[in-house]
């Protein structure tokens, strides 16, 4: 059930936000009834805007390209799926939202599927997320961080496949053990570093267009020779393209911040998602400009390989700026896949171990653990493009079920949201369902092993864990197993010092609750 008696999984029942419209445009807020206290008005159109572009540029930009360029086939066509992938993202955006407007519940993705459809297909999309989604991309993360690390160490041959893996797992377990100790310490610096980004791309791209205004158009000669017509290669390059795009779905808390957010959320998003396709683009093309599309294919760093070529004697700057942007982008997903496993544990969809913080640093310290050996794991046993493809499909698949669930929801409740901040043509969300549909069925029947092996394994584990666990289990009386369980909790708050959320802890007791 959620608030105010709604019934989950009854899109009928969901009852749309209107007390943000009655709010001041100064942003004063009166709330609606009880005289409390709100989030006031006071982001602007441009604050939105550099927001939502820090969510969306992170590190997929430095690694997306070889996929997209081995799938297209041609450089001409890499650049157009790059624009493809923008428009697909402003789209998304627009939906998202639209649906945090007009379904106003903390929790993004999670929450809407449990208040669309449930608590099982909420608890598959947690179950994904926390050992797929969240853990491959920060495996991705962790991987480039260690290619490029180590290239300009050898500029002229291969890194061995051994040092990416052991850098990789090494700054994964520093990371995983800066954030045990406090959220503090791994929240520093975090703006610093997206602005160190944007710098970065800034550079790349600039050199590209400085050596294409030299005459050096060689490698950009019968662009779309070679392009693909395979429609499972298409699918596949455009899942790169949204890997390096994705992470606008967590814009929706900025409806409460933004001044007039009728106006200023879609052009907020409009204006980043088309500033981050321009500045995608023109990286792109700085690499295809630069090393052609064998050099993007054979690199395994391929912006240190442009500006090693294109820079000269300071191109040595760009490795460290994409080392710290690579730090910054696995830091934050170290950050949001332990929050989104405390808050599975304390519904009670995951091992309430998970829900447990450690008394002297106040962390999650147990879902840390688990993101990180979960990474850990990744690094040694996955291949970089096939964890893109999976996790792509994966996130595309929920959101076909968020998005045509909403359009369900909207026409059957026209009357009831027609006041809603702003209204976005129904187009707009079929358009993007349709497209996402498609992004996730194509390589389905044409490449399964590509794109939904690990959406599939994930599946086939967290099926019987709801029916063995959720269903059956933690409703059965209490027998031995649930005595040798607690037990085994009680070891591991022992050997790492913490205790479940809503403990009062002192040095000579315990209280639960207040008792």
């Amino acid at each position: 059930m959620s608030e105010g008696g709604t019934k989950t999984g009854d899109p009928g029942c969901l009852q749309p936000n209107h007390d943000s419209e009655k709010n001041d445009d100064d942003g004063s807020e009166k709330g609606g009834g009880g005289g409390g206290f709100h989030l006031k008005r006071q982001l602007g159109l441009w604050h939105g805007v550099s927001i939502v572009s820090g969510l969306v540029i992170g590190g997929g930009i430095y690694i997306a390209p070889r996929g997209v360029v081995q799938y297209a086939g041609s450089p001409g066509l890499a650049l157009v799926l790059w624009g493809v992938g923008g428009l697909l993202s402003l789209l998304g955006a627009l939906t998202y939202a639209e649906i945090g407007v007009v379904i106003p519940v903390a929790g993004e993705k999670y929450a809407y599927l449990e208040e669309l459809y449930g608590p099982f297909v909420a608890f598959v999309y947690i179950w994904q997320y926390l050992f797929l989604i969240r853990a491959g991309g920060n495996t991705v993360k962790a991987l480039m961080f260690g290619r490029y690390v180590l290239k300009p160490f050898f500029p002229d041959c291969d890194i061995p496949p051994t040092a990416i893996l052991l850098v990789a797992t090494t700054v994964t377990v520093f990371l995983t053990f800066i954030n045990c100790l406090s959220v503090k310490i791994s929240a520093r610096g975090q703006t610093f570093m997206t602005t160190v980004s944007k710098a970065t791309l800034a550079i790349i791209s600039v050199s590209g267009i400085v050596w294409l205004l030299r005459g050096n158009t060689e490698y950009l000669e019968n662009s779309f020779a070679g392009s693909t017509t395979d429609i499972g290669s298409f699918a596949l390059a455009i899942h790169s393209t949204v890997y390096a795009y994705y992470g606008w779905t967590a814009l929706n808390f900025l409806v409460e911040e933004l001044k007039n957010p009728s106006r200023n959320l879609p052009l907020a998003i409009a204006i980043s998602i088309l500033l981050t396709t321009i500045l995608y683009v023109f990286v792109n093309l700085s690499y295809l400009a630069v090393i052609g599309v064998d050099g993007v294919l054979t690199s395994e760093a391929v912006a240190i390989s442009v500006t090693f070529r294109s820079l000269g004697p300071i191109a040595w700057i760009v490795p460290v700026l994409i080392a710290i942007t690579a730090s910054a982008s696995f830091n934050a997903g170290v950050v949001c896949g332990s929050r989104i496993a405390f808050a599975g544990a304390r519904r009670g969809h995951l091992p309430s171990i998970l829900g447990h913080i450690n008394v002297k640093f106040v962390t999650p310290i147990t879902a840390l653990i688990l993101q990180g050996i979960l990474a850990v794991c990744f690094v040694w046993t996955f291949e970089v493009y096939t964890m893109i493809n999976n996790l792509v499909c994966g996130l595309l698949a929920f959101d076909a079920l968020v998005v045509i669930a909403y359009i369900r929801y909207r026409i059957r409740n026209q009357e009831r949201i027609a006041n809603r901040l702003f209204k976005l043509p129904l187009a707009v969300p079929v358009a993007y369902s349709v497209l996402v549909v498609l992004l996730v069925g194509v390589p389905l029947v044409t490449r399964p092993m590509e794109s939904v092996s690990g959406i599939a394994l994930s599946c086939l584990t967290a099926i019987p864990y709801y029916v063995i666990v959720i269903m059956w289990f933690n409703k059965k009386k209490r027998t031995s197993v649930h005595r040798r369980l607690d037990e085994l909790s009680v070891i591991l708050q022992k050997l790492l010092y913490c205790v479940p959320e809503g403990v009062k802890y002192t040095k000579h007791k315990v209280e639960v609750n207040g008792r």
